[in-house]
């Protein structure tokens, strides 16, 4: 994991581990490097790769201005006709001395425009259309400012940013670190981006519910691994691909589907029966030894027909097609070998259905999963007092909307602060899905970066339910482990979809498929 740190506190930990020029220069190399990989990973979710690209560098004085010098030197390195467009704000010679090495290499190979103070944006927007050509740029880098940026802006970087801001043909627009603009304190003019790239270690204000820096990148120059930065092991943090080791085993010789895990999923209706069955096809390619599902009696044999490797309990229902209460005893019934139990996926509003989940909620001792329609305000604030286990953890699965009903806000507050307060009070563990999933049980919140917006269809969320119901009922993970694990899983493997097959036209299942790619490759 990324523990998350100030401004303030990255930059004096960056100035005890990088000890001299040797190795911030290390650093640097590394930096660049890494954004161009992922940036020739993100750039995919739009097109292929291109022969060359048409690259627009923003490039300031500092080390983040080096950082996107040397993107542009291994992007002339390996697509060698691409054409490189550097904007400077300061005069070559003001470079400091690490992007000044970094900008000799390049020199002779970019066109170079020094923006002076007194240009208006009309004149950088001329300059914009001409390099832009009828294709427009591929991609604009920022590297103007860095964590030291304290408003406000002043000239040229002001004009220049509103310049390219208004500037629409570029196809993708990323920063190094922190889009500028932006820092501890933020002025309200700064670099608009798709993508951050924050480069060893992540800042405080990238997690910020107000703040706009497009899609989160986390970029490991080692820095995690220094002991300086063992005091901060306790922080918030961002979940890395090594999440995943804990399931990138061999599994012994000696085991048997009970092994594994049996999950429990309860939900489904007449109108709603695919979100069941997204859970369920889930659950199975989590690795769970069994999963059986409860699904009303109507819906039973054209589901199982779909997921043959699930136990299908056919359960009695009510004249709107949703589960009865009455199913609390089949539930029982079945469910004295379980090891997690996930609830809600697509079971509807009815008062039925609200009886059945709180029954379970109340009675059940097993690690409980409430998802969709079972995020009910009324259950989950009865968990202190009604349910039967307080050692068997409730985990909650809700959207930012889903949350603020739950916790019954007056305003929709969704900040660490009231999310902490929440997991706290109900004694629960909260995925809080969004733009960056945060997990919180109360005293620490870990951020997934992963998924991006072709996670914004219906039954994503259906998907990312089944994986924690079956990651959870594993058991060879504690559960904050193991949910950690699904939701990191489920945003890579929306990530490798995007990148395979674009963010628009596809199945929200197909997602499953990559599943075993990530697994296997653990490439991010």
């Amino acid at each position: 994991m990324y523990p998350v740190l100030s401004c303030r506190e990255a930059a004096e930990l960056e100035a005890r581990i990088l000890e001299d020029d040797a190795a911030e220069w290390g650093a640097m190399q590394k930096a660049g490097v890494g954004i161009f990989r992922a940036l020739c990973q993100d750039y995919q979710e739009l097109f292929p790769l291109p022969e060359a690209f048409n690259l627009l560098a923003l490039v300031g004085k500092g080390h983040n201005g080096g950082d996107a010098l040397i993107v542009c030197w291994q992007i002339l390195k390996d697509f060698p006709a691409s054409q490189i467009t550097l904007i400077l704000t300061v005069g070559v010679d003001e470079l400091k001395p690490l992007a000044k090495r970094a900008y000799d290499s390049l020199e002779a190979h970019v066109e170079v425009h020094p923006i002076k103070a007194d240009m208006g944006e009309g004149a950088i927007q001329s300059i914009l259309g001409r390099r832009a050509g009828s294709h427009g740029f591929d991609i604009c880098i920022d590297g103007l400012l860095g964590m030291s940026f304290k408003p406000p802006l002043r000239q040229p970087m002001d004009t220049l940013i509103r310049a390219v801001n208004s500037f629409d043909p570029i196809r993708l627009r990323a920063a190094v670190d922190l889009p500028s603009g932006k820092g501890d304190a933020s002025d309200e003019l700064f670099f608009r981006t798709d993508f951050t790239y924050a480069t060893g270690i992540p800042k405080e204000p990238l997690f910020s519910e107000k703040f706009d820096c497009g899609r989160l990148r986390v970029l490991d120059l080692g820095f995690c691994k220094a002991s300086e930065y063992a005091a901060f092991e306790n922080r918030d943090a961002v979940l890395a691909g090594d999440t995943l080791k804990p399931v990138q085993v061999l599994r012994p010789a000696n085991v048997n589907k009970y092994t594994y895990g049996h999950v429990i999923i309860v939900g489904g209706s007449a109108t709603m029966p695919g979100a069941l069955l997204m859970a369920v096809k889930a659950a199975v390619r989590s690795g769970a030894g069994l999963v059986t599902a409860f699904a009303p009696c109507s819906c039973v044999a054209a589901l199982a027909a779909q997921v043959p490797e699930a136990m299908w309990v056919p359960c009695p229902e009510e004249k709107d097609g949703s589960l009865s209460a009455d199913a609390i005893d089949l539930f029982f019934e079945r469910s004295d070998r379980a090891t997690a139990v996930l609830i809600g996926p697509g079971m509807g509003k009815g008062k039925s259905a609200k009886d059945l989940i709180r029954k379970i909620v109340e009675q059940v001792e097993l690690p409980t999963i409430l998802d969709a329609d079972a995020l009910r305000q009324e259950v989950v604030q009865s968990i202190p007092d009604k349910r039967k286990s307080v050692t068997a953890p409730v985990i909650l699965t809700p959207h930012a909307g889903e949350f603020v009903r739950m916790a019954e806000l007056k305003t929709k507050d969704v900040s660490n602060r009231a999310l902490r307060a929440f997991c706290q009070k109900f004694r629960v563990t909260t995925v809080l899905k969004g733009p960056t999933t945060r997990i919180c049980r109360g005293d620490r919140i870990l951020y997934s970066v992963h998924g991006g917006p072709v996670l914004s269809r219906g039954g994503s969320g259906d998907l990312l339910a089944g994986l924690i119901g079956g990651m959870v009922a594993q058991k060879h993970l504690d559960v904050f482990a193991a949910v950690s694990c699904a939701t990191n899983l489920h945003g890579l493997a929306a990530e490798r979809l995007a990148r395979k097959e674009g963010q628009v036209c596809v199945h929200t299942t197909q997602l499953l498929d990559y599943l075993p790619e990530i697994l296997r490759h653990n490439s991010c």
